[in-house]
């Protein structure tokens, strides 16, 4: 079975996003269905679209805690952005523009689609990018970062995008945050970030009934650099 075949055999649920919108950013896919040949593959988390509501409050978290910079100068990266449900959300804010990074070729085309019908529908404020990279790989941006993780890889892929926001923004650490959501390799980035704030995100109803693994108990965390 070809490998988008698995992916649309995977996406079972339509999440009430998807049908409001008409984009295809739910399913939940096992990263044993998500490798590509690439030698990060067996570290792939898997895939769920972040639940809307939880991404929302992550943000408006985040954005209580008095940022450096203005929302429009942040460029937001998603690493490991799968379908592209949370740098849709993002585009509505006005960041300098909303990228998303996607290891899986056909995940990145499901994304890029997303991202057509989105701001063929006037919902984008930012331009979107989506890249099909592996997240060690990333052509970070200039300028003030807002990097975004919803539990994308395992340990060791971690570690090696730390050491390279390390080397990327090593001179200029004062453009770097980080939302992090499910964050399982949260030991990864105690060394070099601050955690400003770590609590749970209020899901709605929908979202609670609806996801595939939405939790009212996932933790969400919010870093800046020591």
């Amino acid at each position: 079975m070809s490998l988008r075949r698995r992916l649309r055999r995977q996406t079972v649920v339509v999440h009430p996003f998807d049908l409001e919108h008409g984009t295809d950013t739910g399913g939940l896919i096992p990263g044993s269905e998500l490798g590509v040949g690439h030698r990060h593959d067996l570290f792939i988390a898997g895939y769920a679209g972040v639940p809307p509501s939880g991404f929302r409050s992550a943000i408006a978290r985040w954005r209580s805690l008095a940022p450096r910079y203005r929302i429009e100068e942040y460029t937001f990266l998603d690493l490991g952005c799968g379908k592209g449900r949370a740098v849709l959300l993002a585009s509505e804010l006005g960041f300098r523009e909303a990228i998303g990074v996607e290891l899986n070729v056909v995940l990145a085309e499901i994304a890029r689609a997303n991202a057509a019908i989105w701001t063929a529908a006037g919902k984008a404020r930012s331009p979107i990018r989506i890249e099909s990279r592996d997240a060690t790989e990333v052509e970070w941006p200039s300028g003030p970062c807002l990097v975004y993780l919803y539990n994308p890889f395992a340990e060791p892929v971690m570690r090696a995008v730390v050491e390279a926001m390390r080397e990327r923004f090593g001179d200029r650490r004062d453009e770097l945050e980080i939302v992090y959501q499910k964050p399982e390799q949260a030991a990864s980035l105690e060394k070099d970030f601050e955690m400003l704030w770590g609590g749970v995100c209020e899901l709605s109803e929908e979202d609670r009934v609806s996801d595939p693994v939405a939790d009212p108990r996932d933790e969400t965390r919010v870093y800046r650099w020591i």
